[in-house]
């Protein structure tokens, strides 16, 4: 038996449910815009900080930005959460360095290593089942990702194209298991593991990105 369950607060906010101690949090599409801005005014920077930022847990710590070229987009992230954080700049990041799966990237750029548990972390904590079961769907349905990572935060295209994932989203679910993913980190996950799989590709450690989706 598998069970995927998605907790949504509701059928028109697929990146809300926030969890109370961050209630205050700003909107999912303010925080993936200030990823955005985070990664076009310094990349560097924002590459260091995703990096530092445990893979999950409350209210990310963005010090770091505060004082670099990219203190103008933290206000707009204030109070967020790590995973929501970490997801804007790997969103960022995909569309900046590869744009989309199968296309040549602009190979003078320094890839960044997400360093994502997938193969060789111990399985069982929910956590890393998270990132294994993201980095099965990026890999089975490329076409499906490119389109929530290219659809607008919070809107009708991005439920869309999650609902459009839920084949592999339950596929990619071993067998046995139940995983409850919340709203919220589902673009989060996809976008991390979307970079973190053309990370792999070019810099040799996949033989070939997953391509089924149609690319």
């Amino acid at each position: 038996m598998r069970k995927f369950v998605l907790l949504v607060a509701a059928a028109s906010c697929w990146s809300g449910l926030a969890a109370p101690a961050i209630a205050a949090a700003p909107s999912a599409a303010a925080v993936y815009e200030a990823g955005r801005c985070m990664v076009q005014r310094d990349r560097r920077a924002a590459a260091a900080l995703i990096l530092a930022l445990p893979l999950d847990g409350g209210v990310a710590d963005l010090s770091s930005l505060r004082a670099g070229g990219a203190r103008v987009c933290v206000a707009a992230a204030e109070g967020a959460s790590t995973m929501l954080v970490r997801g804007a700049i790997a969103q960022a990041l995909f569309l900046r360095d590869f744009r989309r799966f199968g296309r040549e990237p602009n190979m003078m750029t320094a890839f960044v290593n997400l360093n994502l548990p997938i193969e060789a972390s111990p399985s069982g904590t929910r956590t890393v089942e998270l990132y294994r079961w993201a980095d099965c769907v990026v890999r089975n349905d490329s076409a499906g990702i490119e389109r929530l990572l290219l659809s607008p935060v919070g809107g009708a295209g991005e439920a869309g194209a999650i609902a459009a994932l839920q084949t592999y989203m339950s596929a990619c679910m071993r067998a046995g298991t139940q995983l409850t993913v919340r709203a919220s980190e589902v673009r989060s996950l996809f976008a991390q593991s979307a970079y973190f799989t053309m990370y792999r590709y070019w810099t040799g450690e996949l033989a070939a990105a997953g391509n089924r989706g149609g690319n």
